[in-house]
């Protein structure tokens, strides 16, 4: 059976085609991206023009795209929840973080059944930005990410919200993560991912990828979910995480992959954003 967690980044994986384009957008390595390359790229994977341009439409309408005219064209940036992942990876930071601080960082909050649309959505936005639900109504962090969670601004009337500090000693804490963020789960997923992006890997050619459709569509099998996936490890003490954690291998993997695939891929998406229009 899923956890709340896991069916929340199941409902983040969906849609194949809408995922293709924030990764286009880190292949591009470009805050904004023109809506005629970004149509043709997304041609590249199997999608007719109609469809793309549905699409980005699509996105647009849910918050995860804004557009701005630039002259006869218009161009693309990612925004809402698609705009904070891009930028959580594109800033990723793989230093060790701190020490145990004796104490999370955490929301409470009891939400009528009427406000169920309220309670769904204030979970939904607090895993995306990095707590961990620990139990019914109690989110937990390292620090305070509530400028991250939109529901907390606009909360209904009848819904009790508390933004405190729980205390633990380290063994608890570690146990508390365990739990809040399924950190065994976890790290199943991600000794996967490496394992299939090394045997990946192990099966390329010795001749380089050239630059083209073909790169860019294996670039993306091999790294769209491996990357996504590695947002749902908390920042932790690595007193907090279970022995032998396996993200800091899924890195590795994550580099070995880029260093293969990564210049390819981007010379041709630059060269299809730079076409003359």
């Amino acid at each position: 059976m899923l956890t709340y967690v896991q069916r929340i980044v199941s409902s983040q994986a969906g849609g194949r085609s809408a995922s293709l384009v924030p990764f286009l957008f880190g292949v591009a390595q470009r805050p904004e991206l023109p809506g005629v390359g970004l149509t043709r790229l997304l041609g590249d994977f199997g999608l007719t023009g109609a469809a793309a341009r549905a699409l980005l439409l699509r996105m647009r309408q849910e918050g995860k795209l804004a557009s701005v005219r630039r002259g006869r064209g218009v161009g693309y940036r990612l925004a809402g929840e698609y705009g904070h992942r891009f930028d959580r990876i594109r800033r990723a930071d793989h230093t060790p973080p701190p020490s145990w601080p004796g104490s999370f960082h955490a929301v409470l909050y009891q939400v009528p059944e009427s406000r169920r649309a309220f309670r769904d959505a204030l979970r939904r936005a607090a895993v995306h930005a990095g707590y961990g639900l620990l139990q019914q109504g109690v989110l937990i962090a390292l620090e305070d990410r509530t400028g991250a969670v939109a529901p907390l601004a606009d909360p209904p009337a009848d819904a009790a919200l508390f933004v405190t500090r729980l205390a633990m000693d380290e063994a608890d804490a570690a146990r508390a993560a365990r739990l809040a963020w399924d950190l065994d789960a976890l790290a199943g997923t991600f000794a996967g991912h490496t394992e299939s992006l090394r045997a990946a890997l192990r099966d390329q050619t010795a001749a380089a990828p050239e630059p083209g459709p073909v790169t860019l569509r294996r670039y993306a099998e091999l790294l769209r979910t491996p990357m996504v996936e590695s947002l749902r490890s908390p920042r932790l003490p690595a007193a907090l995480l279970p022995a032998d954690w396996p993200l800091p291998d899924l890195w590795r993997a994550i580099l070995e992959v880029q260093q293969v695939y990564g210049a390819p891929a981007v010379s041709y998406v630059t060269s299809v954003l730079d076409a003359p229009r």
